[in-house]
């Protein structure tokens, strides 16, 4: 009797999960045996199924200091702090943060820098989608400068909405009579007056950080997690 009860409370279970939307239209929820596991992408093409490590290990020691694991449908870093915070446990004082480009990312810099650590990460263009050689930024006053010498001289912060979603940009517009001048106006902005740039909120941020990543100093050191990986796949 026991037997069976526990066979139609599968049964049931099996039944309901089949007749879910989630399994039906295959979003979320794909097994009957495993119902945490989801799809992951390691690339835009390459999926799996199951679930995700993320970890932290020292450089030098290659020695793990947190795991965390997460179904196959989590964003790298998105639970950075608690890797951190379990480091910090072991009384491990964070001085430099190696990572990849998916960890680049405003609130896993954020949490680096409250740690008053440095953030050998790459930048990311998925966040960063500044083209260095039309546009240059001067952190001091503010400004854009594009490719022909002139320089913004507006700055607006505007709304826009993207898949459903509102987020906030910056609108920097350059001087209008530099525009209507230079031997580029029609190929730059066509009929326009003036030329205009709208960028996130952390662009003027990541350039500056763009520009430390092009020196030798961030070359070698980042050098040290090409040698961790390595020492990984051993």
């Amino acid at each position: 009797m026991q037997i069976l009860r526990k066979t139609c409370k599968r049964t049931g279970k099996a039944k309901e999960l089949l007749e879910s939307p989630q399994f039906i239209i295959q979003k979320g929820i794909r097994s009957l045996v495993d119902e945490d596991a989801r799809v992951g992408y390691k690339t835009k093409t390459d999926s799996f199924f199951g679930y995700k490590t993320e970890f932290t290990m020292l450089t030098d020691e290659i020695i793990i200091t947190a795991v965390n694991v997460h179904n196959g449908a989590y964003v790298d870093g998105s639970d950075i702090k608690t890797l951190i915070e379990k480091t910090k446990k072991g009384k491990i004082n964070i001085t430099e943060f190696y990572g990849d480009k998916a960890y680049f990312r405003k609130h896993i810099l954020d949490e680096i820098r409250e740690l008053g650590a440095t953030a050998y990460i790459p930048v990311s263009e998925t966040v960063y989608r500044i083209d260095e050689l039309k546009h240059t930024y001067n952190k001091d006053a503010d400004e854009w400068y594009c490719s022909e010498g002139n320089k913004t001289v507006e700055k607006k912060k505007k709304k826009r909405k993207k898949s459903g979603q509102e987020y906030e940009l910056y609108k920097y517009l350059f001087q209008k009579e530099y525009c209507q001048k230079c031997h580029k106006h029609d190929e730059c902005i066509g009929k326009g007056s003036r030329k205009t740039l709208d960028i996130g909120l952390n662009t003027p941020e990541f350039y500056q950080i763009s520009q430390w990543q092009k020196t030798e100093e961030f070359k070698e050191k980042y050098k040290q997690r090409a040698y961790q990986e390595e020492e990984k796949d051993v």
